[in-house]
């Protein structure tokens, strides 16, 4: 009854119609705070909580503005939000951290692998194979190059999108998520079915 009641709501609540994904969150007044988040949309089109075609519609946007701001997404990561976050939306200034300009950095657009391990196989089963597969390719060569791990204090979590370390950890567990996707990719994982805690029929857009 739970996930009947959030599908049937999710997208009338938090899809931005001047997007086509899902926003970040809405705020009291009603208003979508929206800063085209890769790990929102990632779990949400992976999980199933939308129908078909919205869920293809918002990969595909995001897809083609991902490809217009930062072509080489991959083997750096991909950015956490491809627009901006307004300065009031953002968690750093509220603590009182001097961060403007924030964009492509740390929290605020910078690159990681986290963003990755739902939204790949939310490509994959989506119908956006080849988007998946290179973006895969791309991360994995990351990984085996030492990209996303480094000591205690290094900042390598995160990277600006000119590659300078922006995060203030080093190895960080969860950028290893990616590698469960890149795993299903390269068929030395099959995922179990239903994959998720919530399995939709793609054909007919209903909980199974």
């Amino acid at each position: 009854e739970i996930a009947d009641a959030i599908r049937a709501n999710y997208a009338r609540q938090l899809v931005n119609p001047e997007t086509g994904w899902v926003s970040g969150w809405r705020s009291k007044d009603s208003r979508l705070h929206d800063f085209g988040f890769l790990w929102i949309n990632g779990v949400a089109c992976a999980f199933g909580v939308m129908d078909a075609a919205t869920t293809r519609s918002a990969l595909a946007n995001l897809e083609a503005r991902r490809i217009a701001v930062f072509p080489e997404s991959g083997y750096q990561g991909l950015p956490l939000n491809l627009l901006p976050i307004a300065p009031e939306d953002h968690m750093l200034p509220r603590l009182g951290y001097i961060t403007r300009p924030t964009y492509e950095n740390y929290t605020d657009g910078a690159l990681s692998p986290l963003a990755a391990t739902y939204y790949l196989r939310a490509l994959a089963v989506n119908g956006l194979e080849l988007e998946s597969r290179v973006l895969a390719d791309r991360l994995e060569r990351g990984f085996a190059d030492g990209m996303f791990h480094g000591p205690y204090g290094t900042g390598k979590e995160f990277m600006t999108w000119t590659g300078a370390d922006s995060g203030y950890e080093g190895t960080f567990g969860p950028n290893s998520g990616p590698l469960y996707a890149i795993a299903v990719e390269r068929g030395a994982i099959v995922p179990p079915d239903p994959e998720w805690w919530l399995a939709e029929d793609r054909n007919t857009s209903k909980p199974t």
